[in-house]
Order: structure tokens, then sequence, then C-alpha cells
């Protein structure tokens, strides 16, 4: 990206997300619509309103029932290996979380099918990307090590919580060639890009990483 793309991008950003850009460019990302899209999503409208201030720093969030949005740099980075390496037909999201990335998704991927186990945030994600318009989002609720209940071939499988194992059911459901993007915690916490080639996975990129664990069951609060 040239300076005067950036100068441009920040210009037409939040006033509060222009650093956040600035800092993304400095640590690689270079791909200019996801840049330009991060800078003019409300980040501050998906975490806990006391920490709003802090929306565009560099650190993950806490957004409710001890889960966090991660830091710009690690959504941009899973983000922009996928634009680089799947095909942008279906994927499937396990932890909407606060629907930062699903939205972020919903802009680049056809379809978007995402899972939440808190009932409490996958109603206020479904309600706030309703709200911003977003109309190419499944939502449900559900254990996302299960996968999706219904039998359908993913591009994509994106995967927003700590494993120390890969569910079958995820990785079951990724076409041929499908990438999947998961953080682990062997050797050391880091999240990874993986392609699904027959019965091997080629690793594509990881960096260091820190997500919440990723569990079983639903919470009905």
């Amino acid at each position: 990206m040239s300076q005067h793309d950036l100068n441009w991008l920040i210009t037409h950003t939040e006033p509060r997300a222009s650093g956040m850009i600035h800092q993304l460019e400095e640590q690689g990302i270079t791909h200019s619509e996801l840049l330009a899209l991060m800078g003019n999503i409300p980040r501050h409208e998906f975490v806990e309103p006391a920490f709003s201030h802090l929306a565009y720093s560099a650190t993950p969030l806490p957004i409710g029932r001890n889960q966090t949005i991660s830091q710009p740099l690690t959504v941009a980075r899973m983000t922009e290996w996928l634009l680089q390496y799947a095909r942008l037909g279906r994927v499937l999201e396990i932890g909407t979380g606060s629907g930062y990335q699903t939205r972020i998704l919903a802009h680049f991927f056809n379809k978007v099918h995402t899972i939440e186990r808190q009932q409490s945030l996958y109603q206020q994600a479904k309600q706030r990307l309703s709200s911003m318009g977003v109309n190419n989002v499944e939502h449900l609720f559900a254990d996302g090590q299960a996968g999706w209940p219904h039998r359908i071939e993913m591009d994509a499988v994106i995967i927003t919580a700590m494993a120390s194992k890969i569910p079958l059911a995820l990785t079951n459901c990724l076409k041929e060639n499908g990438i999947l993007i998961m953080p682990i915690d062997h050797p050391t916490p880091q999240i990874g890009c993986w392609r699904k080639e027959g019965d091997r996975w080629k690793c594509l990129g990881n960096e260091s990483a820190y997500f919440v664990p990723l569990l079983e069951g639903m919470e009905h609060a």
C-alpha cells in the first residue's frame, strides 16, 4: 500500500480508528479493503461500554461472560490469511463473541455461518449485526465443537478460541483445499492457518496469539 493510499484511508476513517490503521499497516497488514473496512466499523460498539475508550487500542478487551474481543492485529491477520488463501463462498465461524470478526467476514464472504455457545452473547451479536444491516449471516446458539448441524461443505473454518486439539466435526466439513484458521496451545500459544490437502494439512502461516479456551457445551445465561 502506498503512503497516498494510507493517507486516504485515514482521512476517511472513524477518527478514533486512525491510529489503529496506522499501527496495522506498520505491523504488516497490507490488504487495503480490509484496512478500510476495519477503519469504518465502529469497534467501540462491540465492547463493554466501560472499555469503549480503549476499543481501538492494540489489546483484547472484555465483551462480557468472561469472553474477549481479539486485538485488532489478530483479527486482521486471520482475515488477511482467509483473503489470501480461501475461496470466499461459505465460512464457518466458531465463537461469534461480540460479532466483530463476524461483521468483517460478512463483508468478504457470500455466506457466514457462526456458532456461539453463550446464549447472551449469541443474542447480542445477532441483534447488533441485524441493526447494522448485515443480512448474509446465519447465527446458531450451540456447542461449536459439534460443528454446523446440517451437512454443508465450507470453504473455510475460523475458530476464535484456543484449543488443545482440533474437533473432527470442524475439519470434516471443509472442502478439499479449504482453509482452517485456528489458535492452538502447542508447542506455544499461537494462531495458525492450514490448507486441507486430502488427509494432510499444509501450514500456510502462524504467529503468537492468546485466546480464551475453546469450551464444550452451552451456557443458557
